[in-house]
């Protein structure tokens, strides 16, 4: 089996939080998306149709955000791994 993946610290952390940021930014929109959608029809001004399609492209946007942030995150990831040249400085700091 492959080994066990290992992370600088504080680039593993870093990309941890953007994620979240990201993850709560699309849940905002979401969010958005289902206060227009049940908003629709309370105001005539404001018809259900054009709820739903406001709503729809705010889905839309969330899920377009989500897809990228998924894919900034396996990135960032990929680059807090540790270099070979870490792994080795860590394995003598951790024998001496």
């Amino acid at each position: 089996m492959g080994q066990k993946k290992r992370y600088h610290v504080v680039r593993k952390n870093k990309a941890d939080t953007r994620a979240l940021f990201r993850v709560i930014l699309c849940g905002y929109l979401l969010y958005l998306a289902w206060q227009l959608i049940q908003s629709g029809g309370s105001d005539p001004s404001f018809p259900p149709l054009v709820a739903w399609l406001l709503g729809g492209l705010f889905i839309l946007a969330a899920a377009g955000f989500g897809w990228y942030s998924w894919r900034e995150y396996r990135r960032a990831l990929a680059e807090a791994e540790l270099t070979p040249e870490e792994e080795e400085a860590l394995r003598r700091e951790q024998e001496e």
